[in-house]
């Protein structure tokens, strides 16, 4: 009996050998789903904003900043009391005070509509100063040209709204940067810095429009091609900033002093920023009526070359 059962022990063995398993039968329905799912997160992938890797400047290191012109006019008395506006003594536009002191500039990290040049979000101080209103209109740059110290090169081909009467109170447009420059030296100042433009923008507190942290609205601000023109500077007083400065997220793009670094923020200093000392291209600040409401947020920035004016490109001055 056990030789017997000795020699079916091989036969055993041999029948216990382990099969290939069976493959599973495809489910489509699964398949299906986990196409779409890959498909969805390569979309929100496409959607996000690289944030640069910042390379902190070594303990007392600076970069040079860009000089700002000597302003020869007679500075502006400080207001007394409540009105922080003043008619200009030239041209008698109306400027506002902007108060020396803090505020909070660029974009933060959490905003879903960020763009890489607008980090790190940071507090930057600065001095007093006094600034436009509303953009330089049509009238206002025809006095300067006719003072003969402007040139307005676009001719009536390319711009006939600049002698039309009924474009006085529109934004001038097709002024390179050294045209604004121009006028704004003329009258006693020179373009703001685009730390001056932000915080006369959007406050101390970094709203995210001039108006405000609410979306755009249609009564705020000329932009997103809704009107598809210029409009006359003083008709959204809805969307003006705390300050009471008007336009200041569309009608049309403007020039500031700063050359333009798609880094600068990353090793900019903490008072009175400039700029940096060179560039190829000038910062805008603000959207034309022809830009999306995203490019509204005073953080946006935008840059180009400051020989090229163009028909959404136009400016303000400051005072110091």
């Amino acid at each position: 009996m056990k030789k017997w059962t000795l020699s079916l022990l091989p036969l055993l063995f041999s029948a216990c050998q382990l099969l290939p398993l069976a493959s599973p039968t495809p489910d489509p329905a699964l398949a299906a789903t986990q196409t779409t799912q890959r498909e969805l997160l390569h979309a929100i992938e496409a959607t996000m904003t690289a944030i640069p890797t910042i390379t902190p400047m070594p303990a007392g290191g600076t970069l040079p900043e860009a000089g700002l012109p000597v302003v020869a006019a007679t500075p502006l008395p400080t207001p007394s009391g409540s009105d922080n506006t003043i008619a200009h003594p030239l041209t008698g536009m109306t400027l506002v005070y902007i108060p020396a002191g803090e505020f909070v500039m660029g974009t933060s990290k959490y905003d879903r509509d960020l763009e890489t040049n607008e980090v790190p979000q940071r507090t930057v101080t600065l001095d007093a100063f006094w600034i436009s209103q509303t953009e330089i209109t049509n009238a206002l740059y025809t006095q300067c040209v006719q003072a003969g110290a402007c040139v307005y090169s676009a001719g009536d081909q390319t711009n006939p709204r600049y002698t039309d009467p009924a474009f006085t109170d529109h934004p001038v447009v097709y002024v390179a940067w050294q045209a604004a420059q121009d006028y704004c030296a003329w009258s006693g100042g020179r373009l703001p810095t685009e730390a001056e433009w932000e915080k006369a923008a959007r406050g101390t507190e970094g709203l995210k429009f001039a108006w405000g942290n609410t979306s755009p609205a249609e009564t705020q601000v000329n932009a997103n091609n809704i009107v598809g023109d210029t409009t006359p500077v003083n008709q959204y007083p809805e969307g003006a900033s705390s300050y009471g400065v008007l336009d200041m997220g569309g009608n049309v793009r403007e020039w500031v002093w700063d050359w333009y670094d798609p880094y600068y923020y990353q090793y900019a200093p903490n008072s009175n920023p400039t700029g940096p000392i060179s560039g190829e291209k000038k910062v805008l600040k603000g959207a034309s009526y022809l830009d999306i409401y995203r490019f509204a947020r005073p953080g946006n920035r935008l840059a180009h070359d400051p020989h090229s004016p163009g028909v959404n490109r136009g400016f303000r001055c400051v005072y110091p």
